[in-house]
């Protein structure tokens, strides 16, 4: 296991005194603050329950494409349903399945698969509780007050998505600029994620091109930081470049076909009117970053990613990154 992400029981925030709260969450907030990761275990989430829903996702993408295609996402709005392998970047090598909490209209029904919407339903609520424990520790550990992000959340609508890399020859992902997920950072507040045991995470600290494996650890939940809450924190907690290639020695792989990966992030957003305006806890600190609006920043994310049309009341707002600052036009 590598040594640059740190591994921390839950058990005690949820549990715990007051004092093993505030331990619980100095260790969170210095884990976010360096490596922008860090694995829990003892979260509340079985390792049970995360089996069921690997099979469930299994169960899905075994289904004929043209099945799945029926699912297809077409809205960057709604963000939600099926997208085929190549559809999110020509030279990311995975198909993926999105679930909403509030609406989820390209979600297999109980007749063609028995059971899918109302597992996938109950995982999220599980997926959705431990994230906001998450930014509650966060807040305590900036002095900001346990119910910080309360009021921003209280109407997110996180979204959770199944992910299938297929079994694919080493040679695809060892050509230039090629990989199962290329390098990025995720841009919301932050993200759960439950891997299987096949390797291939890995992440970049410093993003100077060190890349460093990020390996399955059986039991927990590896949590990252994303672009939101870098912003709103003023750049406190760090959003960690990661990627995924063909697993390692390490990892039991030999020979040249690549072993089918399974992973589920569950990728937490805020309410979408939020304005994400960076906080100061110092005088005279100078916010790095400019407002931003919550929703359409995720719906411009979105339909950079798939390639889609901006179909928000909003649509045609563009965010680009400056020197540290959103300059937004229309």
């Amino acid at each position: 296991m590598t040594d640059a992400i740190p591994v921390v029981s839950f058990e005690r925030f949820l549990k715990g005194t007051r004092a093993d709260q505030q331990e619980v969450a100095k260790q969170v907030y210095d884990a976010f603050s360096t490596v922008g990761f860090i694995y829990l275990k003892d979260t509340g989430i079985s390792q049970a329950r995360v089996d069921e829903i690997f099979e469930l996702a299994e169960t899905f993408f075994s289904l004929p494409l043209d099945q799945k295609l029926s699912y297809k996402l077409s809205s960057a709005s709604t963000n939600q349903g099926y997208t085929a392998d190549g559809a999110e970047g020509i030279n990311d090598h995975k198909e993926c399945y999105e679930h909403r909490r509030f609406a989820n209209p390209l979600c297999p029904s109980s007749t063609a698969l028995p059971g899918f919407k109302d597992t996938l339903d109950g995982f999220y609520s599980e997926c959705l509780t431990l994230s906001l424990g998450v930014l509650k520790c966060l807040a305590m550990a900036l002095g900001l007050g346990d119910d910080f992000f309360a009021p921003i959340t209280a109407h997110a609508d996180p979204q959770l998505r199944l992910i299938h890399y297929p079994p694919l020859h080493r040679d695809v992902i060892d050509a230039q600029g090629h990989a199962r997920i290329m390098p990025h950072t995720d841009f919301g507040l932050c993200t759960l994620l439950f891997q299987d045991g096949t390797g291939g995470l890995e992440i970049d600290p410093a993003h100077d091109g060190e890349f460093v494996p990020a390996p399955p650890v059986a039991g927990t939940v590896l949590v990252n930081i994303a672009d939101m809450l870098q912003r709103y924190t003023n750049g406190r907690v760090k959003s960690t470049r990661h990627r995924v290639v063909k697993p390692a020695a390490q990892d039991g792989f030999v020979g040249d076909i690549l072993p089918a990966r399974y992973s589920i992030p569950f990728f937490v957003h805020p309410d979408p009117e939020t304005i994400i305006d960076p906080i100061t806890l110092t005088e005279g600190e100078v916010k790095l970053y400019e407002p931003i609006n919550a929703g359409e920043w995720r719906i411009w994310n979105t339909t950079k990613d798939y390639k889609l049309k901006d179909d928000s009341a909003n649509g045609g707002r563009v965010f680009q990154e400056m020197g540290g600052v959103v300059e937004v036009a229309t």
